[in-house]
């Protein structure tokens, strides 16, 4: 449903300003009205004589009436889309829904379907693309993607030597390590590499002391 300007939704239009707004004659207005087609939804006295009294959303649904009239689309054909849309609690469906028209068609979106104005009871098209949650979806996935396993040491042909390094940084097991020797604590040595993960150093210092073992074996 569109929405509207709330400082123009409370005011009252005239006929006469209604045809300057619009570009609809005064006798085209007073047609649609008695033809109960669109009507003045702030006109409250009835019968002949009365001053009509137009909404903001009632100059919305004249123009789309007429634009549509412009552009070829049959008032027979407007007259049967609006009423079959009342008869679904649309109370302005004019103003509250989108149409256009391709090769000389009247087509409306209504309920996630798509629906042609010569038969507005048929659906055209029944699923629309929901463009917005796929994109959500598609950054949920790829921030998984990007998300490193924690705790893993690998090296990397050309990277800082092909040292050992924490995967998916460039934070060398040597560097914690020689932090940790000189009496680091694991919360400081993360607030120096704040890429790293408690299982990170961890990590770095189980291959230290693995090599060390190694070393003392041979």
């Amino acid at each position: 449903m569109e929405e509207f300007d709330a400082s123009v939704e409370i005011q009252a239009f005239t006929a006469d300003r209604a045809h300057a707004l619009t570009g609809l004659s005064l006798r085209q207005l007073q047609y649609w009205d008695e033809k109960g087609f669109i009507s003045p939804g702030l006109t409250a006295r009835k019968g002949r004589g009365r001053k009509r009294l137009y909404s903001f959303r009632d100059l919305v649904s004249l123009r789309v009436a007429g634009q549509l009239r412009a552009l070829g689309i049959s008032l027979q054909q407007i007259r049967k889309v609006h009423a079959y849309l009342r008869k679904l609690d649309y109370h302005q469906p004019l103003a509250q829904l989108r149409f256009w028209v391709s090769n000389d068609r009247l087509y409306f979106a209504e309920a996630d379907t798509v629906r042609a104005g010569r038969r507005p009871e048929q659906v055209l098209a029944s699923y629309v693309i929901p463009v917005g949650e796929i994109a959500h979806g598609l950054a949920g996935q790829i921030a998984k993607l990007r998300e490193r396993r924690t705790g893993e040491i690998e090296r990397r042909r050309g990277t800082l030597g092909s040292q050992p390094v924490i995967k998916g940084t460039r934070v060398t097991v040597a560097s914690i390590r020689r932090l940790a020797h000189d009496g680091a604590s694991q919360a400081e040595i993360l607030e120096m590499y704040p890429d790293l993960k408690p299982a990170d150093v961890h990590a770095a210092l189980a291959a230290e002391n693995a090599a060390r073992r190694h070393r003392r074996a041979g």
